[in-house]
């Protein structure tokens, strides 16, 4: 019966989308035809249009990018990160409100497709890390039967890279650019305005209360982020090379018996899956983790959620947080 159920479905996304060119094609004047680009991707080629208009986001982690490129966005899924009342990250929230973007619910099982044709995309960008990545891999052919879908590697890698593929895929290279030279600026002013603390720094992420900790890989964004303006990064992942990664591989689970020896650094960074799950006093009256030096002696230092798994803007706020974290 489920397979049943999802032929007609897709029988009926295709027959709508057959209605809507066929529709557009009449309007057109003659001779008429909508500029497209091709854009390689993990999925294969995609032709797209070289000017969207009703673009949707299906992963919060990417939109600030987006936003970035100047573009508008017409919805993009709920940020689960520093949210603001209307469920935007508040790292991009201004730009989300300036641009008249909705916000598009989801859950942990998957996307709405019915709210999402409900929007009449002509392009749909989704991928990237996290759960969101997730589901738009196994909806993928789905969410392409209702618009063109450029679809981000869920590998981790670093937001700048992530910018640099969007940019190519929709002829925003100069806006990436521009981006990407103010992140530079904004390093050397935090790093001139900065004292670091006793280094090697190493980045603990907290999930669950009663649970494990994580440690962040020295090639994920986080740590590379702090290493851009001084910081010496732990090499956990060289150390502990047995030590599988969880997730799509920007965090690795730390039993609590084996903490004491991975956390051995002067320094460390903190930051919570999501806010007030696990806070930096909670960490320093636990019997074991409150007992790991950098704990012990002070020179562990809380950040934001969105200090994970970030885009231009998050990058940006983080920046900021460094600097009043350790201005001069």
């Amino acid at each position: 019966m489920a397979a049943i159920l999802l032929m007609e479905v897709r029988g009926l996304l295709k027959a709508l989308s057959t209605i809507v060119v066929t529709a557009i094609a009449l309007m057109a004047p003659a001779g008429f035809v909508a500029a497209e680009r091709a854009v390689e991707t993990v999925k294969g080629s995609v032709a797209v249009p070289e000017a969207p208009e009703r673009i949707l986001v299906l992963n919060p982690a990417l939109a600030g990018s987006v936003y970035a490129l100047g573009l508008d966005v017409l919805a993009v899924t709920q940020s689960t990160r520093a949210p603001t009342e209307e469920g935007f990250s508040s790292v991009w929230a201004q730009e989300a409100r300036a641009s008249g973007t909705e916000v598009l619910p989801w859950d942990f099982e998957g996307f709405n497709m019915e709210l999402i044709l409900s929007f009449q995309p002509d392009l749909i960008i989704a991928g990237g890390q996290g759960r969101p990545g997730f589901l738009a891999n196994e909806a993928y052919e789905r969410l392409s039967a209702i618009a063109p879908t450029i679809f981000v590697d869920t590998a981790p890698t670093a937001w700048q890279d992530e910018l640099r593929f969007m940019a190519g895929a929709l002829g925003r290279e100069a806006e990436a650019e521009a981006a990407l030279a103010s992140y530079a600026a904004r390093v050397e002013e935090v790093k001139a305005a900065i004292t670091l603390p006793p280094q090697p720094t190493v980045f603990m992420m907290t999930i669950d209360p009663d649970g494990q900790p994580y440690f962040l890989p020295e090639t994920s964004a986080t740590p590379q982020l702090f290493a851009d303006v001084g910081f010496e990064v732990y090499p956990l992942t060289q150390r502990f090379p047995e030590f599988e990664a969880a997730s799509t591989g920007d965090s690795v689970q730390v039993s609590l018996e084996l903490a004491s020896q991975v956390f051995t650094a002067p320094t460390m960074i903190v930051v919570p899956w999501t806010a007030g799950v696990v806070s930096l006093d909670d960490l320093q009256q636990d019997e074991v983790l409150g007992r790991l030096p950098a704990i012990a002696e002070g020179h562990a230092y809380e950040f934001a959620d969105y200090a994970y798994r970030f885009d231009y803007y998050g990058a940006m706020a983080v920046l900021d947080d460094i600097e009043a974290t350790f201005a001069e």
